[in-house]
């Protein structure tokens, strides 16, 4: 029941700050959403051993989500070479240096973009971004209670031994027509119904292997969750996994259009 009122509320807040948000104040919740799933991926790589330039990738992150017209691939470069520097100057083991400055980058790349992405997504059409989240929200919803009701074959038993062939199938089928209804009711005009279809099911596919992915990390640490700021849904990366993963699908999909 708590992870059932968690999502409501969720869901309540996500279609408020979508729609009714202005975008400056749209922006600023994404950058802090962005600042919070950083926090918690540096957190799984210090699990591992590996203790990031936090400050550094915060100060980016922030930077990527607010700066209006920023030349991405200039302050990537530098952000590589600025990490790099900043671990040739630390006072830490020198073994770690590099692992250290290249967790700091990846996790930038992994949290940062993505959701860099979804802004630019909502520029564009505030129902691409709700697209996204839908087919996300509805196939993790049906996978996880399918599962659990008929799941009998472990997906991937080293990664994530809850997850079972039953419950992605059921999450394929499921966000695949949640996501081509709303395109056709909201965005047949920039997809039919065959597009729209296929590409719901493309960003459910991507979806659950973000989720795999997270779960790679959170056992590689030892930790069950990435955080506990949602109750019944651990943390924001337990929310977000699979939307970092499928929301570049959708924007190279309506750059492909334009």
């Amino acid at each position: 029941m708590t992870r059932v009122l968690t999502g409501l509320a969720l869901g309540a807040a996500t279609w408020a700050l979508i729609f009714l948000a202005p975008r400056p104040l749209f922006l600023a919740l994404a950058a802090a959403l962005a600042v919070l799933g950083l926090r918690e991926f540096y957190r799984l790589a210090l699990a591992c051993g590996i203790d990031a330039f936090r400050k550094a990738g915060y100060l980016a992150t922030l930077l990527w989500l607010l700066v209006p017209g920023l030349d991405i691939a200039f302050f990537l470069t530098a952000l590589a070479l600025a990490l790099l520097s900043g671990g040739s100057l630390s006072r830490r083991s020198g073994r770690v240096r590099l692992p250290e400055a290249a967790v700091s980058l990846a996790g930038v790349l992994y949290v940062a973009g993505p959701l860099a992405l979804g802004t630019l997504l909502h520029a564009e059409s505030p129902h691409w971004l709700v697209f996204v989240i839908l087919v996300n929200a509805v196939g993790d919803s049906i996978g996880f209670f399918a599962g659990k009701a008929f799941g009998r074959h472990p997906l991937a038993p080293r990664t994530s031994p809850a997850k079972t062939w039953e419950g992605a199938i059921a999450s394929a089928l499921c966000g695949t027509l949640a996501g081509a209804l709303y395109a056709g009711y909201f965005l047949g005009q920039a997809a039919g119904p065959v597009a729209a279809s296929l590409l719901a099911l493309t960003v459910n596919c991507f979806a659950q292997c973000g989720d795999l992915a997270e779960s790679a990390l959170k056992r590689a640490g030892g930790l069950k969750d990435s955080g506990a700021l949602l109750p019944g849904h651990g943390g924001v990366l337990d929310r977000i996994d699979g939307i970092l993963f499928s929301m570049p699908v959708v924007y190279g999909f309506v750059r492909f259009l334009r």
